[in-house]
């Protein structure tokens, strides 16, 4: 656990300084709208869906980088005229903007994440109506958030997730001239069943707002928010996609009497798509629009992104082992080790670090040979054995029939190292083959798929 915990904190204190270079590099200003109000903040460890959180954490050692573009229409605050007192009608805006983040999972059922929005561009169709836009272009916030999961198995689950916003914005109406970082609450459930899956989130976001940028503002500083958002989403297998449906709304616990034609109640809808490329890598494509004309709803956003995943970078089980009565679907819990049982007659052992790379038989995640050392001792022990099976299944990336044989040459390639290395009998050990059939994990995200790409014994004794 300390070496885990190092480790942990070498990469939290690699984002951390990722996150304190970036307070040295330009930053946006705006004359009066803020970016801490942006509606479209993309997960950090890009489990499940895009905005909205699901309650599973990115498992210890996980690493999960993401990058989003989206282009928003008419998201900018127009004002009326003092002279006319009317809101201009030919004004038009449009938005580029771009999230980069990264999550880390630091213990069982806790992620950390870092995100770093930026703009990227923006277009003013009417300059000389009274409106509201960006006077410079950059990075407009820093945020780093944490989620812990309460209780939970593959098939949904409970957890809490916080978030604090750093303004970088300058002159931001929005925060105020003093104001503090903006701190996020939040509840996080979700369930799954078969390849559908519902999330709904909802939690309270505080602001300690600071005084107007100048007298007379037609912007108020925001006050504090409620915040909810639901999502849903269908997995085709066939096509290694998820469509992916959600809403995302705040509301102001008081509400602000600004004098803009954007109200402080936002709603936004999204429809998309996740397309897995390989085990690591998914990308995202959609488009969004809003509910209610509210700060920073946009007539049509467009987005794309992707996410990238690596590891474990540390915290790799010493003996990763599941006895055959741990039931497929569930959250792992501490392993008994089998390896340390009494022989039985008859023994199933789920071997969950013998995990092969993406598309390969012959690259194996860590070292294969304690671990099959430690199976050559337990066949030894007590009665004689008389067979051993070895099953080998994939995830579902890539299609039935090639992950039938894939699995049948990984499976082979144990057999041949506890021939070749272990000097074990030929004629009593059978590899076979099961490719994608009975996963114990989802396949809808990398560290599932992960664990699908296993290797079990069966050993039968006399």
């Amino acid at each position: 656990m300390d070496r885990n915990l190092t480790l942990a904190g070498i990469y939290l204190g690699a984002a951390a300084f990722i996150g304190s270079v970036t307070w040295f590099l330009p930053r946006a200003s705006a004359n009066i709208i803020g970016n801490d109000t942006q509606n479209f903040n993309p997960t950090t460890n890009g489990l499940d869906f895009v905005t909205v959180q699901s309650s599973e954490t990115l498992d210890p050692g996980i690493i999960n980088f993401g990058l989003f573009l989206n282009h928003a229409r008419n998201t900018l605050p127009r004002l009326r005229d003092r002279d006319t007192n009317q809101f201009p009608s030919q004004s038009s805006d449009q938005l580029l903007g771009m999230d980069l983040n990264i999550g880390v999972g630091v213990l069982t059922n806790l992620d950390l994440g870092l995100s770093l929005p930026q703009i990227l561009d923006q277009k003013v169709d009417d300059s000389d109506s009274p409106r509201g836009q960006f006077s410079d272009r950059g990075n407009t916030e820093v945020r780093v958030n944490a989620k812990y999961r309460l209780l939970g198995t593959d098939t949904g689950g409970l957890a809490m997730a916080g978030s604090l916003n750093f303004n970088r914005l300058k002159n931001n109406p929005y925060a105020g001239r003093g104001g503090r970082p903006t701190f996020n609450i939040e509840a996080l459930a979700d369930t799954t069943w078969r390849d559908f899956a519902l999330a709904f989130n909802f939690g309270y976001r505080w602001r300690e707002k600071g005084d107007e940028i100048f007298t007379g503002s037609p912007i108020d500083p925001l006050g504090n928010q409620w915040i909810a958002s639901t999502a849903a989403s269908y997995r085709f297998d066939q096509y290694d996609t998820k469509a992916i449906a959600e809403i995302y709304t705040s509301w102001p616990v008081i509400r602000a009497s600004d004098n803009t034609n954007r109200a402080s109640t936002a709603a936004e809808i999204l429809l998309g798509a996740k397309h897995d490329l390989s085990h690591n890598m998914a990308v995202h494509a959609g488009l969004g629009r809003e509910l209610s004309q509210g700060i920073s709803s946009p007539d049509l956003r467009i987005y794309a992104g992707l996410n990238w995943t690596m590891g474990p970078e540390f915290s790799r089980h010493n003996a990763p082992t599941t006895p055959e009565e741990v039931q497929p679907k569930k959250t792992p819990k501490p392993a008994t080790d089998p390896f340390a049982l009494a022989p039985k007659a008859e023994e199933k052992i789920i071997v969950n670090d013998l995990l092969f790379a993406f598309d390969s038989d012959k690259e194996i995640v860590n070292d294969p040979h304690s671990i099959l050392a430690r199976l050559v001792v337990h066949l030894k022990k007590g009665p004689g054995w008389k067979k051993l099976i070895i099953d080998g299944y994939t995830d579902n990336l890539g299609n039935d029939q090639y992950n039938l044989t894939l699995s049948y040459r990984r499976a082979s390639n144990i057999r041949k190292l506890l021939i070749e290395e272990f000097k074990l009998e030929p004629n009593k050990i059978m590899a076979v083959g099961h490719g994608e059939e009975s996963p114990i994990s989802k396949n809808n995200n990398y560290q599932g798929r992960r664990l699908n790409r296993r290797v079990e014994f069966r050993i039968f004794r006399k």
